[in-house]
């Protein structure tokens, strides 16, 4: 089988701590070839394609497009920035990877579906929770309780890390850019949400950490098209103690089931555990494998959060920000 060639959009963080290292060690089975990459930033640019060595290297996606026979892009861009990259590779049928959150605007969101839709192409979405190991075990689980409600806790520092994960205008929060990994996975668990109400915590001026201009604390309430409803309570005021605590919960009757990533508890007991302490991002890499496959397959179906359907996640998050 011949290996696949990817196209790179976008080599900044996320790409290069978690899907380029996943890639490269596709790239050496023989599964994928580096086609292509394409940054703005040409510092960025010559930094990532000095340690992959693609094929060719763009600062224009356009130019990329029209030069390159792609097989898939991994499109790894802020959510504000999205112009044209996901519509001229739904036209040119390319296989599509979309990092997290697809957009800040649900409209445009909507076109970009109606694009992946009418290509009938194999896409997936960067909701790399779907991946973890004890995320398929969970939902094995849950289909066997009666589920009522779920709840979120994300307590964690309120630093900046990235310049546009720091700003509300760029990321639409820390909710919308992080939290959203978390409600992507109920929906993985319990099906689509079907409304939202939330409140926010505002920061003043003198309390923010320059750049941040995020809310201090989202609380969010959710209710899903099966009969349960589910709560999200996220904070970023532990900025100065290296402590932080992240926590799913799903309540059924007589039953607590309790997520980690290597980890799964019900009413307290261990009910699943890795083999092994997973590799650091290894879920990163899972997900890579499995859209690979989906490529090489040419089965849509495959991939376990697809465009199209994951539209219902961000909606919830942008609709927390708009309630």
């Amino acid at each position: 089988m011949k290996p696949v060639r990817i196209g790179c959009i976008g080599l900044g963080w996320i790409s290069d701590k978690a899907h380029l290292p996943a890639l490269a060690a596709l790239a050496e089975e023989g599964q994928v070839v580096f086609q292509a990459f394409c940054d703005k930033s040409e510092e960025t640019l010559q930094a990532q394609a000095a340690t992959y060595k693609p094929l060719a290297t763009y600062t224009d996606h356009h130019e990329m497009f029209d030069k390159e026979e792609l097989d898939a892009v991994y499109l790894c861009i802020p959510p504000a920035v999205h112009t044209d990259e996901l519509l001229i590779a739904a036209a040119k049928r390319i296989a599509l990877f979309v990092e997290n959150p697809q957009t800040l605007d649900l409209k445009q969101a909507a076109e970009f579906n109606a694009a992946v839709e009418k290509a009938g192409i194999v896409s997936q979405v960067g909701y790399v929770y779907r991946y973890e190991p004890s995320s398929a075990p969970t939902r094995e689980l849950i289909a066997k309780r009666t589920p009522r409600h779920a709840q979120i806790q994300n307590f964690y520092s309120g630093q900046p890390i990235r310049y546009w994960t720091s700003r509300y205008e760029l990321c639409g929060g820390s909710f919308v850019e992080n939290t959203i990994h978390s409600v992507d996975l109920l929906r993985y668990f319990l099906g689509d949400i079907k409304a939202v109400s939330a409140f926010y915590v505002e920061s003043l001026p003198e309390e923010r950490i320059e750049p941040m201009n995020l809310p201090h604390v989202y609380n969010v309430n959710y209710r899903f098209r099966a009969r349960l409803t589910a709560n999200a309570s996220v904070s970023r005021v532990m900025s100065n103690v290296p402590y932080s605590k992240r926590e799913i919960l799903v309540i059924s009757d007589d039953s607590i089931i309790e997520w980690t990533p290597r980890q799964v508890k019900e009413n307290g007991e261990v009910v699943w555990e890795a083999e092994e302490e997973p590799q650091a991002r290894g879920a990163f890499f899972a997900q890579a494998r499995a859209f690979i496959a989906a490529v090489q397959a040419q089965d849509p179906a495959m991939p376990r959060s697809p465009y199209v359907p994951s539209i219902n996640s961000l909606a919830a998050v942008l609709g927390a920000n708009t309630s």
